[in-house]
């Protein structure tokens, strides 16, 4: 056996014992590994889990199948499997917060993946790897002069950290190498297990191969990552995404037309370049209009100097 495998199997037989635990599976790749060690903590120390998916309603088409066929081949061997439909879909979300998700404005995790499990111990498939990667390339914005107003608001945010001439770094830390084996989450009462917190690229492949793990199809496909179609945090994979799945692009481009409406209903201000949904959608997407997609405050209103 491994010793990363290892180290994984004991980390599991350690902190669920037999109270029990939540396998998150978000149908990528690191999921994938991290259901084939609890099955196999499971068979040999009698592990008692459940695997949760939560459905975002932006899946790719062959994530949803994936998971239905894992679903039934985890409970065919005695595991249940459950999958959380959120109250909004992404489109009605998009309406009701009266902006799009952005990198700052990410009100679709906590609203599609994380409002389940709460004082639930939840295995996750957190790496340090992937946040080196995503740090690399779409997982640090900078913000060379912002408003006093964004600095007040988010300088005790984990997810930034000032520059020393004042700019603002914006971080995605869902992979950060801050990470530990385990985390207690104080606002969702959580506590969070990431057995493959220490696993490269390099290994986690290697053991895929290995153990024959059966993968979500798009890896097949050519793509590094699987999630949310459209995610901002995707960067300029998002084009791709939309050049396979058009439905996607249409959808976002409805709900950005009845999230405009939404905007004069409730007389918030609203950009000139905001004035159809199709134009919403191109800013969205340009990347180099960071600024603009970061410059919301905390009540979905635009900041002056943006606007």
């Amino acid at each position: 056996m491994e010793k990363q495998e290892k180290q994984a199997i004991e980390i599991l037989h350690m902190m669920c014992g037999n109270n029990g635990c939540v396998i998150s599976d978000s149908g990528g790749k690191d999921s994938s590994v991290l259901k084939h060690i609890a099955l196999k903590v499971k068979n040999r120390y009698g592990l008692e889990y459940k695997i949760r998916h939560n459905h975002t309603t932006v899946d790719a088409p062959e994530t949803v199948y994936f998971i239905r066929r894992e679903k039934e081949k985890y409970e065919a061997m005695g595991v249940p499997y459950e999958i959380f439909y959120p109250a909004q879909s992404m489109w009605q979300l998009i309406v009701s917060h009266g902006t799009p998700p952005t990198r700052i404005m990410r009100y679709c995790c906590k609203d599609l993946k994380e409002n389940t499990g709460l004082g639930e111990k939840l295995v996750t498939g957190v790496r340090k790897a992937e946040s080196r990667n995503r740090k690399e390339n779409q997982g640090i914005v900078t913000i060379t002069n912002p408003k006093k107003k964004l600095v007040s608001e988010i300088e005790e945010n984990e997810n930034f950290q000032l520059t020393n001439k004042g700019g603002v770094v914006v971080l995605n830390l869902d992979n950060s190498e801050t990470r530990r084996i385990v985390e207690n989450c104080y606002r969702t009462q959580k506590t969070l297990i990431n057995p493959l917190i220490d696993w490269d690229d390099d290994f986690l492949y290697w053991y895929i191969r290995k153990e024959n793990i059966e993968l979500n199809p798009l890896y097949g496909c050519g793509w590094g990552r699987v999630g949310c179609i459209g995610c901002p945090l995707a960067g300029k994979h998002r084009w791709r995404e939309f050049e396979r799945y058009p439905k996607y692009r249409d959808a976002y481009i409805r709900a950005f037309e009845k999230m405009i409406d939404e905007r004069k209903r409730r007389g918030l201000k609203t950009m000139e370049m905001w004035s159809t949904g199709k134009k919403v959608f191109k800013w969205w997407m340009e990347d180099e209009n960071l600024d603009g997609q970061l410059a919301f405050d905390l009540d979905g209103n635009i900041y002056e100097e943006y606007t």
